[in-house]
């Protein structure tokens, strides 16, 4: 297969690329993959690849196989006549909304009737016109030199690390929940088993449907892993799509990228280097809140602001491990009847204290 490359500027430079055309008419899950992990390596591009795909299925009509030369006679009449302001509807992965982009249904009644004129096409994309959401995806980038929390619309939580970059859609409104990452962070992933949690990376793309675990996959080193604190999750090589690997608690697969070669393993805390939080307990059983909440600050590098005099008699007794960085402070200021809210990266806690 005949891959692409960051120098793909234009809708053309998709249109003549074998890979791309056969992606998008066969629609083959290990090609699915491969462009989900392209599009996180490269979200700059992100507009101008669906641009091409809706591009490619007006071109390609009833879906018949059509030869290097019919492609670019089509492609240059499409796009001739496609107006500056052509904008496609994101389709966060699902197909059948390629076809809501009002531009797109206009030029494929053009081209499918044959004998429309183009005054015909302008009026009825005038009439059928709405504002289209541009910015549906939020990027999150740390270069802060320490780790930073994130919180996602379904209540989940990331700790990004330094360096790292995290793509999220912000607002949750498909079936899948689809995070890209470069880089590391760790996750704690909101339960909800009608919509899967999938992390994409060069490397490796995780499924879950909630639990913790750390990923790992940073462009220029040799190496990237996913490790498991909590629950399970899926892992799939890129390059092996067609084998993933089911890690539960306390294990890890390793790639090494050079080699393709895939290790599954028990982590052993001891003599983990990485961060310490994969390892961290979050247990307690009547332990001072403030204590807690010192803890909670130097796991995430998020301030607590509260009264310490107020909430001195205030104890906790739980098991927090497997719930995101927002809904263990819930559960706490629950117990001790409080509330809090997040302000500029920090907690705020509002109390009466304990008595």
């Amino acid at each position: 297969m005949h891959l692409p490359f960051e120098n793909f500027s234009t809708v053309e430079d998709f249109l003549e690329n074998d890979a791309f055309r056969t992606w998008v008419t066969k629609r083959r899950p290990e090609d699915q993959v491969y462009w989900q992990q392209w599009l996180a390596q490269y979200p700059e591009k992100r507009d101008l690849y669906e641009q091409a795909v809706a591009t490619f299925l007006v071109i390609q009509g009833k879906q018949v196989d059509l030869s290097d030369q019919q492609v670019r006679d089509r492609k240059e009449k499409i796009l001739a006549h496609i107006p500056d302001s052509f904008t496609v509807i994101k389709p966060l992965w699902q197909w059948g909304r390629w076809a809501a982009a009002a531009a797109v249904a206009g030029l494929l009644i053009w081209w499918q009737l044959g004998n429309s004129t183009i005054q015909q096409l302008a009026i009825f994309t005038k009439k059928v016109d709405q504002p289209v959401p541009q910015n549906l995806w939020k990027t999150v980038k740390n270069g802060t030199g320490q780790s930073l929390v994130v919180l996602l619309p379904d209540g989940s939580s990331v700790l990004l690390s330094t360096g790292s970059q995290l793509r999220y859609a912000k607002q949750t409104t498909s079936n899948l929940r689809e995070v890209y990452l470069q880089g590391e962070g760790f996750f704690e992933v909101t339960k909800n088993p009608v919509k899967p949690f999938i992390v994409y990376t060069t490397n490796l793309t995780t499924k879950v449907l909630g639990t913790s675990f750390q990923v790992r996959s940073f462009d220029k080193e040799t190496a990237a892993y996913v490790k498991v604190k909590t629950g399970k999750v899926s892992v799939t090589p890129v390059d092996s799509p067609d084998k993933p690997v089911l890690l539960t608690k306390n294990e890890q697969l390793s790639l090494e990228t050079r080699t393709d070669k895939v290790v599954k393993r028990a982590i052993i805390p001891a003599k983990e280097t990485s961060s310490t939080i994969v390892d961290q307990q979050f247990s307690f059983e009547f332990t001072p809140v403030p204590d807690i909440f010192a803890q909670l600050e130097s796991s995430y590098n998020m301030p607590i602001r509260y009264d310490r005099q107020l909430l001195s008699n205030c104890t906790f007794t739980g098991q927090l491990n497997d719930v995101p960085f927002s809904e263990k402070i819930r559960l706490i200021c629950l117990t001790i009847e409080s509330t809090f809210e997040i302000v500029d990266n920090q907690v705020i806690i509002h109390s009466h204290g304990c008595h």
